[in-house]
């Protein structure tokens, strides 16, 4: 991963919602049509092609291909690694369970369409997507307690430089359909750098903005692009404060 050495770099993690064509292919080559199999390479490549473009465009540092060629997280695994089950007598929400039960009316509809609606593929392991809170600049808040109990009061010495490095600051989130203002992203990247120094911190987002292969993905496409936009617009901001 490249180290912020002159300035703030950018990046995220995760997928990115896939074109309608794409979808479209990944649904037939899961219905077994042969046919699907000719254009799924053009459409693939065609589709990583774009995605990289626009978040060059957006202004990101460190570019992925999106996982465009992915159906989901947890399928992906299934379908590339052997020897993995499900452990026997163990629900695969259970731990959710509280949650679930203090906001059943949420997640009746949120297991209804959030994570199934418009499902390109079948999902076997949909099940393991389970929800997972974000509370925004509350989690920020934690990970900066977390991280100054480990820097401690002479700074971060070289191994944990080293593990904070690679890793990306969640500085805007994956799971709301706002586009955080550039000084307040700004803000957050500059609290994380004055704890762990600048050139250990990329910033970036918390996951993905589409889980699954989905026609709906959980945040908009247009959302998810001024965001980023927004997260380059931040670092260059943190980086005149930096620097």
């Amino acid at each position: 991963m490249q180290r912020s050495t002159d300035r703030i770099y950018t990046t995220h993690v995760g997928s990115l919602a896939r074109p309608a064509e794409l979808l479209d292919l990944m649904r037939a080559r899961a219905a077994g049509e042969p046919s699907a199999l000719a254009g799924l390479t053009r459409v693939h490549a065609a589709a990583v092609q774009d995605v990289v473009a626009r978040q060059r465009a957006a202004g990101l540092d460190v570019v992925t291909d999106g996982e465009q060629s992915k159906t989901g997280f947890f399928a992906y695994v299934g379908q590339r690694l052997s020897g993995y089950e499900p452990r026997p007598g163990t629900g695969v929400l259970d731990k959710f369970a509280p949650e679930v039960g203090e906001f059943p009316e949420y997640y009746e509809q949120y297991f209804k369409s959030a994570m199934t609606g418009g499902m390109a593929v079948p999902a076997p392991s949909l099940a393991c997507t389970a929800p997972v809170s974000y509370t925004g600049a509350g989690q920020l808040g934690l990970d900066l307690a977390a991280l100054r109990e480990a820097v401690g009061d002479d700074g971060p010495d070289a191994a944990f430089v080293c593990a904070v490095a690679p890793s990306g600051v969640g500085v805007i989130s994956h799971a709301t359909n706002i586009v955080e203002h550039p000084d307040t992203i700004a803000d957050r990247i500059v609290r994380f750098a004055e704890l762990v120094g600048r050139e250990n911190v990329v910033a970036s987002a918390d996951c993905g903005f589409s889980s699954q292969a989905t026609y709906t993905p959980e945040i908009h496409p247009k959302i998810v692009w001024a965001k980023f936009a927004a997260l380059a617009e931040g670092a260059r901001r943190a980086t005149a404060r930096l620097w």
